[in-house]
């Protein structure tokens, strides 16, 4: 084996005069620049050798660099403090890496990355110097450029988000950790899944698209988890960026915190669809979730509807007043809220009249649960009013019937239990 390597490497052996041609053509062929100057540290360093690389950067030729000190190269942008390192470097024979501000031929300033290695003979005594230099102006401006973006960024008052080709983070600006708690640190690397990966699954879906990349600009409201657990909304905007040639490297992300915006409006909302008293649905909420049947929304739905009405209200009224009244209708609208079940619409449909809306129920199973409120309502003593009752009409939907037909013949069949005297439940056919 060790006269195998041998062999190997006397045959891959190069001559002294083709090395010296090889470096040669190595340093001129570089990409790098490269200036190789003497080690006279008393009158300084002079440049003995340029490659093309280093003339094309600094704008002289060979024949002006040859026998000049590298001090042309400085100006008044020059760092001195990285020049006087870089001094001590090179009288003590040491290694030096470093960056500053250097001048062409035409002053112009350019940004430069160098360093600066001894060459020593064989006595280990430093001859020369070698350095390799690049110009990273463009790199320097694009850093500028980018920390200028960054400030503005951080500075602006929306929460954003930038995500790479695989849906993770890689840039979050002050916004965000501000509106959700988490520092970039803490979420770099990761998905936007987790501000709402433990919310409710029908609330996660509308976080983000189906499918992102098929979507140039996407906009929704989607709520979202704080650091704290605490759940907040924002307006939030997607878009892509794309490179040169088109295709989406990366996904940015504006966000505005509209959870007291939504609060307001859901007070809103509430307000339009609550009855202010009883705080049932309102006529017109009523009336609207009836549409839903008529508009073939919930047309497949079976429906009954329940409508009852206090007996003997008026009397009511007249004896303790309409303070006794209110009273009656709170407590009433209490209980019906009480016995329905989470699927059921209980709406104040005027006066002393409510109705209940009962999806997925037949028309025994509406009559039965209608005469279990009545039983409660007889059953309940008022302070200081005692007892009351409640009459009750209840009908079927039928296939093809309009919700007008159907709140026609609940209203008959109350109509009738009136006539049947009072306090008891009356079904249509």
């Amino acid at each position: 084996m060790i006269t195998s390597n041998n062999n190997t490497y006397q045959s891959l052996s190069i001559p002294v005069e083709d090395k010296a041609l090889l470096f040669q053509a190595a340093l001129d062929q570089s990409y790098n620049s490269v200036v190789i100057t003497d080690a006279n540290c008393e009158v300084g360093p002079r440049i003995v050798y340029a490659n093309p690389s280093f003339e094309k950067m600094t704008g002289y030729s060979i024949t002006e660099l040859v026998g000049q000190s590298p001090k042309i190269l400085q100006g008044p942008l020059t760092d001195h403090k990285v020049i006087e390192e870089m001094r001590l470097c090179i009288r003590s024979g040491e290694y030096f890496e470093g960056s500053t501000i250097n001048y062409d031929k035409n002053k112009n300033p350019y940004n430069v990355e160098w360093s600066i290695s001894p060459i020593k003979d064989q006595d280990g005594v430093v001859q020369y110097f070698v350095s390799v230099q690049k110009n990273i102006t463009a790199f320097i401006k694009a850093q500028q450029e980018r920390n200028l973006l960054v400030r503005a960024l951080n500075d602006s008052p929306d929460c954003v988000m930038i995500t790479d080709i695989d849906n993770k983070i890689v840039f979050v600006n002050t916004g965000f950790e501000q509106l959700t708690g988490y520092k970039e640190d803490e979420v770099l690397g990761c998905k936007p899944s987790i501000l709402w990966k433990n919310l409710a699954g029908t609330l996660a879906e509308k976080s983000e698209p189906r499918n992102l990349q098929q979507t140039l600009h996407f906009q929704t409201q989607a709520p979202n988890l704080h650091k704290d657990g605490s759940v907040f909304y924002v307006d939030q905007s997607i878009a892509h960026i794309q490179n040169e040639t088109g295709n989406i490297t990366h996904y940015v992300s504006f966000s505005k915190d509209s959870t007291e915006r939504l609060k307001r409006e859901l007070t809103l909302k509430d307000l339009a669809s609550k009855d202010a008293l009883t705080d049932l649905l309102n006529r017109r909420s009523g009336e609207q979730l009836l549409k839903q049947y008529d508009d073939e929304i919930l047309s497949k739905k079976s429906l009954c509807l329940i409508m009852l009405d206090i007996d003997n209200f008026k009397n009511i009224n007249d004896t303790y007043g309409h303070a006794g009244g209110d009273e009656i209708l709170k407590s009433s609208s209490q209980l019906l809220k009480s016995k329905a079940r989470s699927t059921d619409s209980v709406v104040r449909w005027g006066g002393e009249e409510f109705l209940i809306l009962v999806p997925d129920a037949n028309l025994n199973a509406a009559v039965e649960f209608a005469e279990r409120i009545r039983n409660s309502i007889a059953q309940h003593q008022h302070q200081a009013l005692g007892f009351i009752t409640a009459s009750f009409g209840v009908a079927e939907l039928q296939a093809g019937e309009s919700t007008a037909s159907l709140l026609n013949r609940a209203d008959k069949a109350l109509y009738k239990a009136k006539l049947n005297g009072k306090n008891c439940v009356m079904s249509a056919k």
